[in-house]
């Protein structure tokens, strides 16, 4: 890589091979460095919010199916995820043909539309009109999760264009970090908002944020997001480069197993609270806001450590199980926030490892990884909803938790057999 300084600036040439200027002076802790570029921290500013709001109204809609159905509570979360199982891939192949920066443009524009029309139906069942019925907020939640799909890889994919090459890594870190603190913070104020101003605000807050997240991209510079060609065969050719490189291909394994199986907390915890706990909509919160706490400092931790070092995720997935079956055996509620906040700690260590390991991918093969990451993540929410809300319907929530913990440490164990060669030392 070619660079040189000028007036203050870092001059260097991007992973396209044009020239881009980076107004940082590449030193210290590689986190801190990347703060330092302008267009990353617009990029976060916008984010967070949108993150959070978005996880909130997931909460608001999850509130009024259990009013309605309990048991459809699962097939709510699948329908919001499954779209990123099944479209992933060929989002992903988007991100890398096209211009990224424009793509998460239109993704939250879409996102925002949606959140829309979900206000518009609080109203309307609010005057009577009694349209909030469970079929159509299925529709409206499959719609978010096609147009969510396309925006987790090009958003994924745009963030290490926001730095120079040295701060890819911290620029991810950070991301995944605010990413993950957003979401559980995001399910807190969604329990909130929903027992103070109701789902419609809720809905609202959540439209307003991603219009505002639009508007924040739309002002940040970034240099040509490197294309490739369109040409048969590219969704084949990133699965195929995936598998054949252990490197990404253990990690992303365990996060499908562990995102599947072992994180639930969104169907396990309102009901875990409520049948085991005999709690209500404010325990419920205060559940979420011990995830939330432990994903902070999760993700401090894991800024603050830079690069993984050896078996890291090792010690996370077993820090994981310890804190489920924590959660699962406590009897006072205490000891059961206590679990929840070491689930959210090593949640958000185990999501900020793996994307440290998925940057090492060929820049070209960027948007398809990270739309692999999302198939991971999201499709196995989606995937994961209505398995753990049938197994807590016929073993209980402390059972779930309990099989949580165990999915958990098998993902351990398949990141083990798929470590080739052995020195990879991230497990």
């Amino acid at each position: 890589m070619a660079s040189h300084r000028r007036h203050g600036d870092l001059r260097l040439r991007g992973r396209a091979g044009r020239r881009n200027s980076v107004h940082v002076v590449m030193t210290g802790h590689p986190a801190i460095a990347a703060l330092r570029a302008p267009g990353l921290r617009r990029y976060l500013a916008g984010q967070l919010p949108s993150v959070a709001c978005s996880w909130a109204q997931v909460v608001a809609l999850s509130w009024v199916v259990v009013e309605r159905d309990p048991e459809a509570l699962g097939w709510l979360v699948a329908w919001q995820f499954a779209p990123s199982l099944l479209l992933g891939p060929w989002f992903g192949t988007l991100a890398d043909r096209h211009d990224r920066k424009r793509l998460l443009i239109l993704a939250e524009t879409g996102l925002g539309l949606v959140a829309l029309g979900l206000v518009a139906l609080g109203y309307a069942f609010a005057a009577g009109a009694g349209v909030l019925d469970l079929p159509v907020i299925y529709l409206l939640a499959a719609a978010w999760g096609v147009i969510n799909a396309l925006d987790t890889p090009a958003r994924r994919a745009l963030v290490p264009m926001l730095v120079p090459a040295e701060a890819a890594a911290g620029a991810s870190a950070l991301s995944g970090s605010v990413m993950l603190v957003g979401m559980t913070a995001g399910s807190a104020l969604g329990a909130v908002l929903v027992t103070t101003v109701g789902v419609t605000a809720t809905f609202a807050a959540n439209a307003a944020s991603f219009f505002g997240d639009a508007l924040l991209l739309a002002t940040i510079r970034v240099g040509p997001s490197p294309r490739i060609r369109r040409a048969g065969g590219q969704i084949r050719d990133g699965l195929r480069y995936v598998w054949r490189t252990p490197e990404l291909r253990a990690p992303l394994l365990a996060l499908g197993v562990v995102a599947t199986l072992g994180f639930t907390v969104q169907v396990s915890v309102p009901i875990f609270v409520r049948v085991s706990l005999s709690g209500g909509p404010a325990l419920v919160g205060a559940a979420f806001t011990a995830v939330t706490v432990g994903s902070l400092v999760g993700a401090l931790v894991a800024t603050a450590r830079g690069e993984p070092g050896p078996h890291a995720l090792t010690r996370v997935a077993g820090l994981m199980a310890a804190a489920l079956v924590l959660t699962a055996a406590s009897t006072s509620v205490p000891i059961a926030l206590v679990g929840l906040a070491g689930v959210g700690v090593a949640w958000s260590l185990f999501i900020a490892f793996v994307l440290a390991v998925l940057q090492s991918c060929e820049p070209a093969m960027t948007g398809r990884v990270m739309s692999l990451f999302a198939v991971g993540l999201l499709g196995g929410t989606a995937a994961g909803a209505p398995l753990t809300a049938t197994l807590i319907a016929l073993t209980g929530p402390r059972t779930a938790l309990a099989v949580s913990a165990v999915a958990t440490v098998g993902a351990v164990l398949l990141g083990l057999a798929l470590r080739r060669p052995r020195r990879m030392a991230l497990w």
